[in-house]
């Protein structure tokens, strides 16, 4: 019995095999398109909507232009539908379960970038084929290099990721004539190969419904920053950084207002680079634009600085004495550098030095050592020989240390190193923490 059963499912397999001939598929061709449109929408009720599947299969991202704004895909479309019109039984056939032939023989629900770059034209050509089955279900699977508008969002730039969309539409037909289903939730990435520019993050998919319907598939990519950060955003910082050094350089060698200027020449250029690579719009604006002009705003600064310092350490006592708030305001900055709290005086001729008396009203020397007054007392004021009434008031004119402008300037100089060197860094901190 089983050997029966054998050799009967072995003929008839063989049968099977033997019939499905050239001969019968032309004949199931020839059957299919005898009474066929490809101009009529293939349901028998043409009142109803036909139900077209479609989802998005991206093998590459060629390009993603900021200035522009537009991006570059190599997708394949899976489409499918049922066409009514194209049902058959297959064992009248030898058991031809599908057949495939080229695309222009049917009806195509053919779609439509409505966010295109360039050209509005529909994604197909007359090179695909078709595949359909017995039960009349219809795989279509085009490909094409779609180039859509994408507006870019580069505050964040070079860390900054975009969102881009193709929004497809079977232009022509409205949604009571051709209703569009998206069976996954997520962009297909079966064939993709990786971008040396981008990384995907992630996808997802919408459906939109007004008079007509539209599939909408969004992508989210991020940029690989390490190109930029290398051969730009490195190099701004770095010069950022020596660019207060100028302060340091002695006003001998004659090279300070060469060196501030060259700096800030090299931050002209690249906000040419950066303005180039960026999108010609004001909202949102790049965040390293804005750390670009303030960089050329403290080299601006730097260098009028270093100007009036020049000017500084020229002048002449015998011209232009120091004022005597400027006097002061040195000798106060100089001591607390030092971490001394001094108070200079001089004791008039006469009287004696006694930290513990009550003649010590005049004069106040707290804590002062030998190695101080050494260095610091170079000059003393002359007093009158005679000694003040005990109802006179009492003037002491004293210089505790002879100021001129090349130490104010010296002084002035080290101020301006720090400040302007806690402010680029200040800034460099900021501009990475907001970025990424």
């Amino acid at each position: 019995m089983d050997l029966f059963l054998f050799m009967l499912v072995a003929i008839t397999s063989g049968r099977v095999v033997e019939a499905t001939t050239m001969e019968l598929t032309k004949l199931l061709l020839q059957d299919l398109f005898q009474n066929y449109s490809k101009d009529i929408r293939p349901v028998k009720d043409q009142s109803t909507a036909i139900s077209v599947n479609i989802d998005v299969d991206v093998v590459s991202i060629n390009d993603f232009d900021e200035v522009s704004g537009t991006i570059s895909m190599v997708t394949i479309l899976y489409i499918s539908w049922r066409d009514e019109s194209l049902v058959w039984n297959s064992t009248s056939y030898g058991n031809t379960t599908s057949v495939t032939f080229p695309q222009n023989k049917i009806w195509l629900p053919k779609m439509f970038l409505c966010n295109p770059a360039d050209k509005f034209q529909p994604i197909t050509n007359k090179h695909f084929i078709v595949s359909v089955t017995s039960d009349g279900h219809v795989s279509w699977a085009p490909g094409a290099l779609l180039t859509a508008t994408c507006t870019p969002d580069v505050f964040k730039y070079p860390f900054d990721q975009q969102t881009c969309s193709l929004q497809l539409n079977p232009w022509g037909y409205s949604s009571q004539q051709v209703k569009l289903n998206i069976p996954s939730s997520t962009m297909l990435f079966n064939y993709f190969s990786v971008n040396s520019e981008w990384d995907v993050l992630a996808s997802y998919t919408s459906r939109w419904t007004q008079s007509f319907d539209m599939a909408i598939y969004y992508i989210t990519i991020k940029r690989r920053h390490l190109n930029f950060l290398v051969s730009v955003v490195i190099p701004v910082i770095m010069l950022a950084l020596v660019n207060p050094f100028v302060f340091i350089l002695p006003f001998n060698s004659g090279e300070r207002a060469s060196y501030s200027i060259t700096v800030l020449l090299a931050f002209t250029v690249y906000m040419t680079v950066v303005s180039d690579r960026m999108p010609a719009s004001s909202q949102p604006m790049s965040y390293i634009s804005y750390y670009l002009l303030s960089l050329v705003g403290i080299s601006v600064i730097i260098v009028t600085m270093n100007i009036f310092q020049m000017r500084t350490y020229t002048k002449h006592d015998d011209d232009e004495p120091v004022p005597e708030w400027l006097k002061k305001l040195y000798l106060f900055s100089k001591n607390k550098l030092r971490g001394k709290n001094v108070n200079v005086s001089v004791k008039p001729v006469g009287t004696e030095i006694n930290s513990n008396g009550p003649d010590n009203k005049d004069l106040n020397f707290s804590k002062m050592n030998n190695d101080f007054f050494q260095t610091s007392i170079l000059s003393v004021s002359q007093v009158d020989e005679k000694p003040p009434a005990d109802n006179e008031p009492t003037d002491f004119h004293h210089q505790s240390e002879k100021v001129t402008w090349h130490m104010v300037a010296k002084v002035v100089d080290k101020l301006y190193f720090v400040l302007f060197l806690v402010i680029t860094v200040v800034a460099t901190v900021s501009y990475f923490i907001i970025a990424h």
